[in-house]
């Protein structure tokens, strides 16, 4: 499959003030059955990130990826996700996500899901900012 993304982050807590990331690429659907779903996804595009009290950043972007979800009964169903994105001018300035969570259907049309959201800085903007951060997200969404 091909696909187009635009990423956006603002995290205070890493001192992004934004990041914005635009890409397209391929991605390769490993396993296409009812009860799982597992893909693979590689991109390119650029990147711009403010950080405060600096200039914006620019530079290209590269990034890969991979959603696995599996249904665990006809209501509910886990998930995870992992994904790179690195800066062509500094592949040591990257970011990397990890989520896992679990959905479970309300009705046909709403869903609620808990996800563990990791987030990984590997240059963060100062030496005292924390490099990784967790959440915990829930969310309830509606397919309209």
């Amino acid at each position: 499959f091909l696909f187009g993304q635009i990423g956006y982050l603002r995290d205070t807590f890493k001192l992004i003030d934004y990041l914005v990331a635009p890409t397209a690429g391929v991605g390769f659907k490993v396993v296409n059955t009812e009860p799982t779903k597992f893909s693979v996804d590689a991109g390119a595009g650029g990147i711009w990130e403010k950080n405060p009290g600096r200039d914006v950043r620019k530079s290209g972007a590269v990034t890969a990826g991979e959603s696995l979800t599996h249904q665990l009964t006809s209501t509910a169903s886990i998930k995870h996700a992992t994904t790179g994105l690195w800066k062509t001018n500094d592949f040591q300035d990257s970011l990397y996500t990890f989520s896992v969570g679990l959905a479970t259907k309300v009705s046909d049309r709403v869903q609620f899901s808990i996800d563990l959201l990791d987030t990984y800085k590997n240059r963060p903007p100062t030496a005292a900012t924390k490099k990784s951060d967790v959440a915990i997200v829930t969310a309830i969404v509606a397919k309209f």
